[in-house]
């Protein structure tokens, strides 16, 4: 799982133009602890899924969990 969020974000950062800092900054967290939260979706707060989903970034975290994500959601 880890290895396929961690394509996809970098797909998702090419495609939107965007550098791991700049995610980091938006987050408000650390460079680490984005590249942490990465290598272990599950460590991700609510908060941070909304941001990045208004940062138009798609981590397809549906493909690894039951539950069904929609925009309503995040």
């Amino acid at each position: 799982m880890t290895e396929n969020v961690n394509r996809v974000f970098n797909t998702e950062l090419k495609r939107l133009n965007l550098k791991r800092y700049d995610v980091a900054k938006e987050l408000g967290i650390s460079y680490p602890s984005l590249k942490a939260k990465i290598d272990n979706p599950d460590r991700f707060k609510l908060k941070e899924l909304k941001r990045l989903a208004e940062l138009g970034i798609n981590l397809q975290l549906e493909l690894y969990y039951d539950t069904k994500f929609i925009k309503e959601d995040v």
